[in-house]
């Protein structure tokens, strides 16, 4: 199985369950643009999981680390994809395959439960 992608950034640093406030998140989303929330399985914390335009080949990707988010009471594992034109999109599984088809509608945050990223999931939703 070849190696995970890790992203360029500094090194992760995942000290496990937290407390405290909920992370601060800005999401430039209204009229044609759309986000994305991708949950992921926590051993993804630090890998790139890429996005493209459907139809589009992955190494023309968006792509963004999974990383452990504070929300309300509990941590999340996932990746945010905070400004996206509205348009359907692929999830590229950490083997280079489509894993999922998402729909990113404007002013909307959609979501996504990718699981492990080597495996087909279920269809994304979307929030208003």
């Amino acid at each position: 199985m070849p190696p995970l992608r890790r992203s360029g950034e500094a090194p992760v640093v995942d000290g496990g369950p937290r407390s405290g406030p909920a992370d601060a998140l800005v999401l430039d989303i209204g009229g044609d643009i759309g986000a994305l929330v991708l949950y992921a399985d926590q051993n993804l914390v630090g890998v790139e999981i890429d996005l493209t335009p459907a139809g589009r080949p992955s190494h023309h990707a968006v792509h963004t680390a999974v990383r452990r988010r504070r929300v309300a009471d509990r941590d999340i594992v996932c990746g945010v994809y905070p400004e996206l034109p509205a348009g359907t999109y692929t999830v590229w599984g950490l083997h280079g395959a489509p894993i999922a088809t998402v729909r990113i509608d404007g002013g909307v945050v959609s979501e996504h439960d990718a699981g492990d990223c080597r495996t087909p999931a279920g269809p994304a939703l979307s929030i208003r």
